[in-house]
């Protein structure tokens, strides 16, 4: 289990997905589908009621997408939160907002012992805004003074870069001029996998150089062959063509055009069970059941042991809602193709059809497991955005993240970045600290780095992983808005799925790249 309900100390809250930055290597920039959502006063209530808060240690607003200083239910909820008996609220902001009022009403509602306010601040008047884009200097000073002199307790976060190296200590001293309880400079985690991503960027480039020569190659090798083909060795390139342009019509959703172009394939080679199995499809999508399961019977008369068309069967009776009979047909299908991740994910929703959830849970996993070793080693992997070309690591030794090394060791260990993270060993930090994530959509998770992922548009395997997730256990089994945070903790993929992938490959690749033992992307970065 991840957390019992009574053993939660902590609870991390992104109050909001505004932010009024636009940091060039944040996941909200220029992300077309991130939602502008937040949480209101009566989200609050209802995920805290007083019982839980009297067992927390620490309720913290992180900004994994937004900024707590642009909501408007940020200081009623500290105001809260202390009320119902939370000792300790912290807050992660740039500052660069509100007027000097609302940063003295924020001071005045922080008033636990260990209260604080984190200014994230990257530079001084001339760099900051380099990487904090449309922030601005003197709002941020004013938002500071007026929160420091109403007796907040501010602390400063320095994101280290080529640009900001040379100004550490003058920001360290200006964080003591202006009374911040503490000035913490970060060895940015930021450029950790860059280095990978160049090289792979590097390889995948000549790969492509040098299959272009081996095609270009086999291709002159076949105009020799063709230039003395027979008759009967003409009808069968012919047939060939045929199938491979009723897939590509298939593929744009030209169904009449598949159906023609198999039919022709057919007239010249009968016993072409491919063809039988595209034309079953063009059929089936046109809704014309009928002729699709005669397209499917033919097929396998021809191939008796072909298992796409067994699970395209099985796809025609779950439609008609025949689940006892699809589920025969998938998992036929497995049984002569066993990593057909498709046929293990449609024998999933049958089986549950069926009200056998343990055997469709199992069934997800395999076909998430399956789906995960297929993926190729594509350079999007990388849960990194590209440094921008004016963003660039620090040059100076003492400000280098020194876990970037031990990152390309681990990833050189395991033969792969995907090899990596199906196979490295993985001790959970949220699940040690006993924490949990509640994000902007009121949905509880495990940490700000899975929640993420749910819009992550960077990353070709993270949101996928994502979605895939949410298919399996259903659109709001997280949700706090119409579940507590108690039976949320009790849903099956908290109860058991969760740490039980930690010891699999069926992991999700955020939790091996953020908690993955041979490599911690963030706990080395205070320095």
């Amino acid at each position: 289990m991840y957390l019992k309900y009574e053993d939660i100390r902590r609870v991390s809250v992104e109050i909001t997905s505004r932010c009024n930055a636009a940091c060039p290597q944040c996941p909200r920039t220029d992300n077309p589908i991130l939602p502008a959502a937040e949480l209101k006063m009566e989200d609050i209530e209802r995920i805290f009621p007083k019982e839980f808060c009297s067992q927390l240690d620490l309720v913290y607003m992180c900004g994994n997408y937004g900024d707590a200083m642009t909501s408007n239910t940020t200081i009623p909820a500290i105001e809260y939160w202390h009320r119902m008996g939370v000792p300790h609220v912290g807050m992660y902001t740039n500052g660069s907002g509100r007027n000097p009022d609302w940063w003295q009403a924020l001071a005045k509602a922080m008033t636990g012992e260990f209260d604080r306010v984190t200014f994230s601040i990257d530079g001084l008047a001339d760099t900051n805004s380099i990487y904090r884009k449309n922030t601005n200097w003197d709002r941020i000073m004013q938002s500071v003074n007026a929160f420091i002199q109403a007796g907040g307790k501010a602390v400063w976060h320095y994101l280290i870069f080529e640009h900001n190296q040379h100004q550490v200590e003058a920001a360290r001293d200006l964080a003591k001029q202006l009374g911040f309880v503490e000035f913490v400079p970060k060895a940015t985690s930021r450029f950790v996998a860059q280095e990978l991503f160049t090289q792979q960027s590097t390889k995948q480039q000549q790969q492509q150089v040098d299959n272009s020569q081996v095609a270009a190659a086999n291709s002159d090798r076949q105009n020799q062959i063709s230039a003395n083909i027979s008759a009967p060795q003409h009808q069968e390139k012919a047939t060939v063509q045929l199938q491979e342009k009723a897939e590509e019509c298939l593929k744009q959703g030209n169904l009449s055009g598949a159906i023609a172009a198999c039919q022709q394939a057919l007239k010249i080679q009968p016993n072409l069970a491919a063809a039988c199995k595209t034309l079953g499809n063009a059929f089936q999508g046109l809704g014309r059941m009928q002729s699709a399961a005669d397209s499917y019977a033919k097929a396998l008369q021809i191939q008796p042991n072909f298992p796409e068309v067994y699970a395209n069967v099985g796809s025609l009776y779950a439609q008609s809602k025949q689940w006892q009979a699809a589920s025969v047909y998938y998992q036929k299908a497995i049984e002569l193709q066993p990593n057909f991740a498709g046929a293990y994910r449609n024998l999933a929703k049958v089986l549950t059809q069926l009200g056998q959830p343990e055997k469709a849970n199992y069934a997800w996993c395999q076909a998430i497991a399956i789906e995960a070793s297929q993926a190729p080693e594509p350079p999007q992997s990388v849960p990194s955005k590209p440094a921008s070309e004016e963003l660039q690591p620090p040059s100076l030794e003492q400000y280098q993240n020194p876990q970037a090394g031990e990152f390309m060791k681990a990833v050189e260990t395991y033969g792969g970045i995907n090899n990596y993270y199906r196979n490295v060993e993985i001790s959970c930090q949220t699940q040690a600290s006993k924490d949990i994530f509640i994000s902007f959509e009121a949905e509880l998770w495990p940490c700000c780095w899975v929640s993420h992922t749910k819009y992550a548009v960077y990353n070709d395997n993270y949101r996928p992983q994502m979605l895939a997730l949410i298919e399996k256990y259903g659109k709001g089994f997280n949700c706090l808005r119409t579940k507590s945070v108690q039976d949320v903790l009790e849903s099956d993929w908290f109860r058991e799925d969760l740490t039980a992938s930690f010891s699999s490959s069926k992991r999700l690749d955020v939790c091996a790249h953020e908690c993955g033992k041979c490599f911690n992307s963030t706990g080395s970065q205070y320095i």
